[in-house]
């Protein structure tokens, strides 16, 4: 099995959950005008808090991810997918993710290694 499907990019379990090691993180998610506290990710997607019911699961939309990563900070914009709302919170999958994003995914991944 080769690195990209270890870190998540081979694709999600058929439950929408996330096959890829998830990470608790510092960060918050834009989508349209509002933000998300970041609750975890993973390099195939993430999960947020304090949503008020606006998306529904298999919705697509452009997010914008934000995360603290020791003296820098991520910052990427993408396309995902609901993929499980539960109460507050919901998870999203990745979708069009660019060469340099999941680059950039992949080292934070590797340096912080699994949990």
């Amino acid at each position: 099995m080769g690195l990209m499907n270890i870190l998540g990019f081979g694709g999600a379990e058929k439950d929408g959950r996330r096959a890829a090691p998830r990470l608790d993180a510092l960060g918050s998610v834009r989508i349209d005008s509002k933000t998300y506290p970041l609750v975890n990710w993973s390099a195939s997607g993430l999960l947020i808090s304090g949503h008020t019911d606006h998306l529904a699961k298999g919705q697509v939309c452009s997010i914008t991810v934000s995360v603290e990563d020791d003296a820098k900070r991520i910052e990427f914009a993408c396309k995902a997918v609901v993929v499980r709302i539960q109460g507050d919170k919901l998870a999203m999958n990745f979708q069009h993710l660019n060469k340099v994003h999941r680059m950039t995914i992949l080292d934070y991944f590797q340096r912080h290694g699994r949990r």
